[in-house]
Order: C-alpha cells, then sequence, then structure tokens
C-alpha cells in the first residue's frame, strides 16, 4: 500500500474520508467568507446611500454641527449592525456573537478607556455646544478654525493652514477660548508715548479716534486711561468695541491709523535704544 492510498484511507470522526472532508470544509468556508464579504460590501453601499440622505433633511440641516454628528454617529451605528449581520451569515451563532461583543466591551471597559472618553465626550460638545463649525477657538495652546466635530475627535484648521485633530475628552476637559461667540469683541491696546508729551492733547486725540474710527461700535463704554510710567514711556492703555465678525482687519488698521495720527500731530512714539560703548586696553 502507497502513501496516496494510506492517505485516502484516513476518514474523519463522521467517518467520512478526510480528503473529501476538507474539500468539503473548504468550499462552505469559502462560500461563508464570500457572504460575509458580500454583506459588508452591501453595507459599506447602504451607508453611503444613508449618509447623503441625511444631506437632504431639514432639521438636521438647520445646524451644521447636528448634520456632522448625526453622520458620523449613524456611519459607526449602522457598519456596526453590518459586521454582526455579517458574523452570522459567516456561521458564528447569536451566543458566540452575544459572547464575543460582552468580551469587547469588557476589553474596550478595561483597556480601552480613551475610546469611552472621547465618545462621551462627543456627546457633551453635541449638547452644550461651546463652539459651532466655523467658530475661531483657542484650545491647549491650538488656535484655528473648527471645520469638523466627529463623535470621537474635533478637527481645527491652524493659522498656518495644519488640519490639528484633537480628541474628545481633550475638548472637554481643557479651556475652550471660542472668539466667534459674542457678537463684539474689544480691541486692547496699549499705547506707548514719550514723557514731553502733552497727555492731555494724547488723551483727546485717542477719544476722538474712538468716536470717529470706522468699523468700531460707539454705543459701548470705550477705556482710555494712562497705566503707568514704564522705563523710557508713559503708557495708555486703549480698548474700544467692534463687531466680531472683521476684528483683526478692524485692529490692525487701526493700529496703523493712531500711528500715523501721532506723526502728524508730532506725538513721540520711543522705542528702546541699545547703546553700546567698546573700549579698547592698551
Amino acid at each position: 500500500m502507497n502513501f496516496n492510498q494510506s492517505f485516502n484511507m484516513l476518514k474523519n470522526n463522521r467517518g467520512e474520508p478526510i480528503f473529501e472532508s476538507l474539500g468539503h470544509d473548504m468550499i462552505v468556508f469559502l462560500v461563508r467568507l464570500l457572504a460575509f464579504l458580500l454583506i459588508i460590501y452591501i453595507g459599506s453601499y447602504f451607508v453611503k446611500k444613508v449618509d447623503k440622505y441625511i444631506e437632504k433633511i431639514p432639521v438636521v440641516n438647520q445646524d451644521i454641527n447636528t448634520k456632522q454628528f448625526t453622520k458620523s454617529i449613524t456611519k459607526l451605528g449602522l457598519n456596526l449592525v453590518f459586521f454582526l449581520i455579517g458574523l452570522l451569515a459567516f456561521g458564528f451563532s447569536e451566543s458566540s456573537i452575544a459572547t464575543m461583543i460582552s468580551a469587547i466591551g469588557l476589553g474596550i471597559g478595561i483597556s480601552l478607556k480613551e475610546f469611552l472618553s472621547n465618545l462621551a465626550g462627543g456627546v457633551v460638545l453635541f449638547f452644550s455646544r461651546p463652539f459651532s463649525i466655523g467658530n475661531f477657538i483657542k484650545i491647549n495652546g491650538v488656535m484655528g478654525e473648527v471645520v469638523k466635530i466627529e463623535v470621537f475627535s474635533t478637527h481645527i484648521n491652524s493659522l498656518d493652514g495644519r488640519r490639528v485633530i484633537i480628541p474628545n475628552n481633550v475638548m472637554i476637559s481643557g479651556n475652550i477660548i471660542n472668539y466667534d461667540t459674542n457678537l463684539f469683541r474689544r480691541i486692547k491696546l496699549m499705547l506707548s508715548v514719550s514723557y514731553d508729551s502733552d497727555m492731555k492733547k494724547v488723551i483727546d486725540i485717542l477719544e476722538n479716534i474712538s468716536k470717529t474710527y470706522d468699523g468700531l461700535d460707539r454705543t459701548r463704554e470705550n477705556f482710555i486711561n494712562t497705566m503707568e510710567y514704564g522705563d523710557s514711556s508713559i503708557n495708555i492703555l486703549f480698548m474700544v468695541w467692534t463687531p466680531t465678525k472683521g476684528y483683526y482687519k478692524v485692529r490692525g488698521e487701526l493700529m496703523a491709523y493712531i500711528l500715523d495720527v501721532f506723526n502728524k500731530e508730532n506725538i513721540n512714539v520711543p522705542f528702546n535704544i541699545l547703546d553700546i560703548n567698546l573700549s579698547q586696553n592698551k
């Protein structure tokens, strides 16, 4: 009896030739794998359709935060459902899947605390609304425009054009500065003039600018006062209000305008001068 005859005589525990059994099991495995992949593909197609449908829901589209959060959590939920259906098609029993979910849940609870905290952070951000899409904020040293709020993270475009992705648990635990929440912002400038300046004239000029300069809000009280005697200058705190929209443009142009007026009125703006004395030892 040669090796092939001996191999063909081997049987499994059901009394079937092992070669035929392996072939049958391989075919069953491939069919189940194909069914699993087909369900995942159908699920992916269905999720894309649902995602496009959400774009057309008027209630959701009234607020871009709600739209992005709804789309994000819907994708997560539907992908999970189709994955579980795929496991059933692959041959896993309901009890096996339930056990696997329990084990995964226990694993997530123990080792993936960040995952859960980010999910909770996303829910907190959705309901508390400390900022919205398009707001200019600062968080943990990152300053930029909020472009996306997802279930697990928030996306910010920084001033230099980088995309910064911050976990939502960091977003809810850090100090957030939202520059766009209020309709008006205060321009705060510390202005320095020389000691030989006519201070009454300087204050009058600044008061006039605060009342006549385009872009400033005249319904709110301004703050213009001498604050301190510096090493080489008298320092004046100049605070005026302007609409939040266009804040930086108004601020920059206002600074240039004040300097121009000071020059025309012969008000000296001091600057630091460094004197260097060189001595040569003989």
